[in-house]
């Protein structure tokens, strides 16, 4: 016949062995989930140095350039398109003392 205290030391003994196991499978779960992690991480990573070159590659200004030129048909700022504000202010003046 087991005695009092060998039931409850085979007792702890078996409630510690299970409870290292729970521990031992929860931490293997979670370092596959940190594994998942961090490999999205990565890939995330890569994802954002791609797209950052592709936003390099279409702001060079060549390429806006025809585009602005061929597709908005925009054309390049002259030197008589630069106005100045004073010869703006003068020319409201004489339209609105001509009556216009």
């Amino acid at each position: 016949m087991i005695k009092y205290p060998s039931f409850l030391s085979i007792f702890v003994i078996i409630f510690i062995a299970i409870s290292l196991y729970q521990i031992k499978y929860f931490i293997t779960k979670k370092e596959i989930e940190l594994a998942k992690i961090n490999k999205k991480i990565k890939n995330t990573q890569l994802d954002l140095y791609i797209l950052k070159a592709e936003l390099s590659y279409l702001k060079r200004p060549d390429r806006l350039e025809k585009i602005a030129k061929n597709k908005l048909k925009m054309t390049e700022v002259l030197p008589i398109d630069i106005w100045n504000l004073r010869d703006l202010v003068d020319a409201t003046k004489s339209l609105n003392e001509s009556g216009l």
